[in-house]
Parts: C-alpha cells; sequence; structure tokens
C-alpha cells in the first residue's frame, strides 16, 4: 500500500491509538521508555546482559544496549536494515508499585501487516513466578488484537527450557522455524525455535 493510501492511514491511526498510550493492567503499568527511564534501567539491563551469557548466540541478538534501541530500535531477526522501520519499534518499562520491574519491546508489521514481532520480555529475577509475564503477554495481545494483528510470533533458544515452557503456557504453540540444531546441545552446538500465537479470537 502507499502512505497516502486511506486504508493505510486509517490503520496507523488504529494503532497509535491502541498502541501508543501506556498499558495498564490489574497490577502492572507499562509506559513508553524515554531516555529519563534510562539511569533506572541499567540494573536491571545489566543483570538481563548476564542472563543472556548462558547462550551466546542469543545474546548476539540482543547486543544493542537499551539507550541505542530508544534511538534507532533494536535488531529483529529477518529485518533488513533497509527495510527496518523505527517507528514499529516499541519499548516499554514495567512498573509494579511504583517500581521498575522490567521491560517489553515489540516490532510491529513484522513480515507481514498483521504480525507483531515480540523481542524481550524481560521482568528483574527476584519478581518472577509470580505471574507478571503472564500478566504482559495477555494485555500486550488484547492491545494487538483490538488494533487489527492477529499474529505474535518470538524466538526462544533451545537452551531455556524454563522460556520456552513460558512460551507455550503463553499460547505460542506453533512452531515456525527451526534454526540448525545437529546433535545435542554443547557449548558450540546450538539451536533455537520460531514460535507464533494466534490472536485473531480477541485472546
Amino acid at each position: 500500500m502507499q502512505g497516502n493510501d486511506p486504508i493505510d492511514t486509517d490503520y496507523k491511526r488504529n494503532i497509535d491509538a491502541a498502541l501508543l498510550k501506556r498499558i495498564k493492567t490489574k497490577n502492572l503499568l507499562l509506559t513508553l521508555a524515554t531516555s529519563s527511564d534510562l539511569p533506572e534501567i541499567k540494573e536491571i539491563e545489566d543483570e538481563c546482559d548476564e542472563y543472556f551469557r548462558f547462550d551466546p548466540p542469543s545474546a548476539g541478538d540482543h547486543n544493542r544496549s537499551l539507550r541505542d534501541c530508544l534511538i534507532m530500535g533494536d535488531m529483529i531477526p529477518g529485518v533488513s536494515e533497509e527495510s527496518y522501520k523505527t517507528e514499529n519499534y516499541y519499548l516499554y518499562c514495567i512498573r509494579k508499585d511504583n517500581v521498575l520491574v522490567g521491560w517489553l519491546s515489540f516490532y510491529l508489521e513484522y513480515q507481514q501487516k498483521d504480525t507483531a514481532y515480540l523481542s524481550v520480555v524481560y521482568i528483574k529475577e527476584m519478581y518472577r513466578s509470580s505471574g507478571i509475564g503472564t500478566e504482559i503477554v495477555d494485555a500486550l495481545a488484547r492491545k494487538l488484537a483490538a488494533s487489527q494483528f492477529r499474529i505474535i510470533k518470538t524466538h526462544c533458544s533451545l537452551r531455556n527450557a524454563l522460556s520456552l515452557r513460558f512460551w507455550v503456557k503463553s499460547g505460542f504453540d506453533r512452531i515456525t522455524e527451526v534454526e540448525p540444531c545437529t546433535g545435542n546441545l554443547y557449548p558450540d552446538n546450538w539451536g533455537g525455535l520460531g514460535l507464533m500465537k494466534r490472536i485473531d479470537r480477541g485472546e
């Protein structure tokens, strides 16, 4: 579609109305991150970097700092630098009782108009296993469905069994790709899964 196509314009306006504002759930408040949030985020960013060290390829997929992400967006698998749209990248701070507990980032119109790519949901370790991740994914799915999105995709390392279990329980029950992995998972041998969740039923 052309940028001046009225359908395309309406579509973008619907996205802005649903997503450019904060996302509120029963226990959480998600707000678009700004440069003023960076000092507060730094501690969680360092923890996240340490977390991803168990799987070097995963760390490589997220090697931009949050400061860089705010300026130019994150690196999204399968999206070339030429086709990347910074305006399609969203980075939210996640707060519980006014305390920053993590962040969420995603990219809209991934591969097709009705698809979003969920790149990171990171919750500070002391707040995990409390239902926060599920609450975030459910809220995001509702927002995206209201903005005419039908599919959310994400990626999970085969080394990360806890994360894989979380995504499957959250409805990401379709495998879209299997990254190369020959034999068992040794330090120099790795693999990953592309996962998909349909949200066209207003989930």
